[in-house]
């Protein structure tokens, strides 16, 4: 599960203090993520996946909202056999838009690549074959990937099945953030001082262990991402302490709340398909 907003920033809005809805305000903080996901058919954190895709013979593919292809990730399967023997190299294609971005912190307006077009050189395929589940791609899927060092660091050591974290300091992580060490991202559900309670390989990432002074970087979401969760965060848990009354505030569309609306209305796209399997 992934929150778009912390506990810590919905109690700082709900003027709530003491630890003793943290458990709630973390579930209403991921289902109010979720919500924002399913009004806007597209997702905001950064999914580490391989998708395939159905070609038809062009040299255009598109894609949901894809950051990053890895290396060698993009192959293709010409005979129908399953094999994907078809490796195509990066200077083989190119993604687009070609001012997306979405892998650049210091681009206030980065977005996501939403194709992958043949680049009709001669160092690779020029068209996608035609079929069912014809194209994989490897790669990092989402708006955009964009990281924020921490000031905390870890403490100890830690091995691939441990279920917390010492830090330094814990002056930036908070529960629900979602974290990456090394090529491992976290979910956090709770802290008590410095230990932190995580859930290990989070969105498609592998557990692995990880050494005493390692960095941890925080995931950030697009400000209006952040604030319509905890708009919509902030609306569930109103309507749930009215005993299931009368629901506070007006709704907007797919019963989400009028604001949070209103702050999604430019990342929202048609729910149409990509192709993907």
């Amino acid at each position: 599960m992934n929150a778009y907003a912390t506990v810590d920033a919905l109690k700082r809005a709900l003027n709530i203090a003491g630890a003793g809805d943290d458990d709630r305000l973390l579930r209403l903080a991921e289902a109010a993520s979720r919500a924002v996901d399913g009004y806007c058919n597209r997702h905001f954190y950064a999914l580490r996946a391989t998708k395939l895709f159905d070609g038809d013979g062009g040299n255009a593919l598109l894609v949901p909202d894809l950051v990053s292809i890895d290396e060698g990730g993009l192959r293709t399967d010409g005979d129908l056999d399953g094999a994907f023997e078809t490796t195509w190299p990066d200077a083989a294609y190119v993604l687009l838009p070609a001012n997306a971005d979405p892998a650049s912190a210091s681009n206030p307006a980065s977005r996501p690549y939403t194709r992958i077009e043949a680049a009709g050189g001669p160092d690779g395929p020029r068209r996608f074959p035609t079929g069912r589940g014809t194209v994989r791609v490897a790669g990092t899927w989402g708006w955009w990937l964009r990281l924020r060092r921490a000031s905390d660091t870890l403490a100890a050591a830690v091995t691939n099945s441990a279920a917390s974290l010492t830090v330094t300091a814990r002056a930036d992580v908070e529960a629900g953030h979602t974290i990456q060490v090394g090529a491992e991202q976290m979910r956090v559900r709770s802290y008590d001082g410095n230990q932190l309670s995580v859930d290990r390989g989070a969105n498609g990432t592998t557990a692995s262990a990880h050494s005493q002074n390692d960095a941890i970087d925080i995931f950030e979401y697009p400000p209006g991402i952040t604030e319509a969760a905890i708009i919509q965060a902030a609306r569930l848990l109103r309507t749930g302490d009215g005993a299931f009354g009368a629901p506070a505030g007006p709704r907007g569309p797919a019963l989400l709340d009028a604001d949070a609306a209103f702050l999604l209305a430019g990342y929202r796209k048609a729910a149409l398909g990509a192709g993907a399997r």
